[in-house]
């Protein structure tokens, strides 16, 4: 099994997870909580590290050429979210249900 962190350095530099002294940085809880369910999930079988990486590629680029570059993370999520669609793991709804209730409190961030 590839080591939890080694994934990340298939990332292109310019699209890499911010870092402090080689740890991922994270500005808010939610984005730790996105960042361990990719990594958890890849992990574990759900999908192949290159299918998210490309559709990561493919957000922070599209955001780029709107010449709004946006949060790091907001782009981790977009391709997360459509990883989940394009694998038919979670509809459009239950993705916009599970969003919902995070931002609620209804669903915890943790186990």
């Amino acid at each position: 099994m590839t080591a939890p962190l080694a994934i990340l350095e298939e990332l292109p530099a310019a699209m890499a997870i911010p870092r402090r002294n080689g740890e991922p940085v994270f500005e808010a809880p939610w984005q730790a909580t996105a960042f361990g369910m990719v990594v958890s999930m890849h992990q574990h079988g759900a999908f192949p590290w290159s299918a998210f990486k490309t559709l990561l590629i493919e957000e922070i680029a599209a955001a780029a050429r709107c010449g709004d570059p946006g949060s790091y993370y907001d782009h981790w999520v977009a391709a997360f979210e459509r990883l989940l669609g394009d694998l038919a793991l979670l509809t459009p709804q239950q993705i916009g249900n599970r969003t919902a209730e995070f931002r609620r409190g209804d669903r915890p961030d943790h186990p």
